[in-house]
């Protein structure tokens, strides 16, 4: 006849039984990391969501400029899978490419008629607001934002009457001198020398 386990002695059989299964798992995960070696010195994590640093904006983008957006407009694409807005910003100051006073450049998402698409991570733009704004493209398309939300950047002008970049960009821990800049002088400044300067 079998006896009847006590609900004490079921919790012991059943922490038993999970430390013996994490003791396995540790075993198999340390024997695969002795077979592949230690990681290369180059071969660094990188933080997928982290935003990319200035160098690598600049880098990446074949227009850098800075002013006020005039117009946005939705529309479909035309299998009506998907929204994209076109913004129409007018330039203030240029930091590379760009050579007309009107920039035109495409964000996904956007509202038609009663329909709202959204896209994760995307640059937000208004009517009226001012922005630095990264771009790149292929030739004959409007460009995009360069990095989503991480190539735009709001501007605001100071008590001093100089326009903040919202947010600012970090220096590297290599200058402990300055913890970064937030106007465009600073931005013009920075751009003007070598970019590795940025990114060392």
């Amino acid at each position: 006849m079998r006896g009847v386990e006590t609900p004490s002695a079921r919790a012991g059989r059943i922490a038993a039984l999970s430390l013996l299964v994490a003791g396995s798992l540790l075993t198999a995960g340390a024997s695969a990391v002795a077979q592949r070696g230690p990681s290369p010195e180059n071969e660094r994590f990188r933080n997928p969501y982290a935003w990319p640093g200035l160098a690598e904006l600049v880098e990446n983008s074949d227009t850098i400029v800075a002013g006020e957006v005039l117009d946005t407009r939705s529309a479909w694409t035309a299998d009506r899978r998907e929204i994209f807005t076109t913004v129409t910003l007018r330039t203030e100051r240029r930091f590379k490419g760009g050579g007309r006073n009107l920039v035109r450049f495409r964000v996904p998402g956007g509202t038609v008629g009663d329909t709202r698409m959204t896209a994760t991570h995307s640059a937000q733009f208004m009517v009226g607001e001012r922005a630095l704004v990264f771009l790149t493209g292929e030739s004959g398309r409007l460009p995009r934002v360069t990095s989503g939300e991480a190539g735009k950047r709001h501007l605001r002008t100071g008590e001093d009457g100089s326009d903040r970049i919202l947010p600012g960009f970090a220096l590297v821990e290599s200058d402990p001198g300055r913890t970064g800049f937030d106007t465009l002088d600073d931005l013009a400044a920075a751009l003007s020398g070598p970019l590795t300067a940025l990114s060392r």
